[in-house]
């Protein structure tokens, strides 16, 4: 089955790295303009405005050439995505490469979506000897997800603001985007016995004194209880017990919530367990994620949220 008309015609217009040029709304009312003085000029026979005419519809002209080659040989390649929550900016990195060594100036790029709002604006200029120029673009996403780049429009206005030049690039690749943290309901600390570390009995000068115990050869000299030795004449050591290290165990259980609002919630329990340093481990329905802590691991954590679908 054939698309429909329009379909093919708006294909035909998003062609990639081909340049489309149209009059602005400026343009439209200074051609508009033109053809008033021409006529003017023609009814009074008037060689003066007759003149000042077709000046003027030369600088159209010429404006016109000039706004084309301003974005002629420009080409746009994605590199990168930073990953981020929804409802809050994230950056894209692009890089803007010109074929030709020309002047570029006021180039404009952004996405081509409704789905995607642009956050402020892009603006671009490039001299001769830039052949290549990193590019961030700030976009944001309502919805979380795994993404795939939308269309981007790069687009001119220069010199004069009467033509639009225009051209649609269709960049390959994703953006993870993580359910916003968000959620009231405090999660108490499970027990995780993973060696003496993870129970708050590491060895820390810079803990609280917490026991004594015999020394063994090879020690340092500085832990040892010298007050206690003058007392008994027997070596024994301190042992400084540091703060007790917290795991939190996200559980699976969004009944009597929606399911956007639960992974919400769970999205903030990871927020507070990488604040807090602590450890995390996390249950899905279809797979169980073990505990870890850091950076890495909460993006692991977000990402398994972001890829989860409500039929599961």
């Amino acid at each position: 089955m054939k698309p429909p008309v329009l379909e093919q015609i708006r294909d035909r217009m998003t062609r990639e790295n081909r340049v489309y040029i149209m009059p602005s709304g400026r343009g439209m009312i200074f051609l508009g303009l033109i053809v008033i003085l021409i006529f003017a000029g023609a009814t009074y026979n008037n060689n003066l405005v007759f003149l000042l005419g077709f000046l003027l519809f030369s600088l159209f002209v010429v404006s016109m050439v000039q706004t084309h080659y301003n974005l002629k040989g420009v080409r746009l390649h994605f590199m990168n995505a930073e990953d981020g929550f929804a409802n809050e900016p994230i950056g894209l990195l692009f890089h803007l490469e010109q074929r030709r060594a020309r002047v570029k100036r006021a180039i404009h790029i952004r996405p081509l979506s409704r789905r995607w709002a642009r956050v402020g604006d892009v603006c671009v200029s490039m001299t001769p000897q830039e052949a290549r120029k990193a590019v961030r673009v700030r976009v944001l996403v309502k919805e979380r997800g795994i993404h795939a780049l939308p269309h981007f429009v790069i687009e001119t206005y220069f010199p004069l603001g009467l033509f639009r030049a225009w051209k649609v690039v269709k960049p390959k690749g994703e953006v993870v985007i993580y359910p916003q943290p968000q959620g009231l309901r405090i999660l108490p600390t499970s027990r995780f016995e993973f060696g003496e570390y993870d129970l708050g009995l590491r060895n820390s000068p810079e803990g609280d004194f917490g026991e004594l115990k015999n020394y063994q050869p090879g020690e340092s000299y500085q832990q040892v209880a010298w007050k206690h030795y003058a007392r008994t004449g027997s070596l024994y050591t301190k042992v400084h017990w540091g703060e007790e290290h917290r795991h939190f165990q996200l559980p699976w259980d969004p009944h009597g919530a929606g399911f956007e609002s639960y992974l919400q919630q769970m999205s903030a329990w990871i927020k507070t367990a990488l604040e807090g340093n602590a450890t995390f481990s996390m249950e899905l329905p279809l797979k169980q994620i073990p505990a870890g802590s850091g950076p890495e691991h909460a993006r692991l954590c977000w990402r398994a949220l972001a890829e989860l679908r409500e039929a599961a």
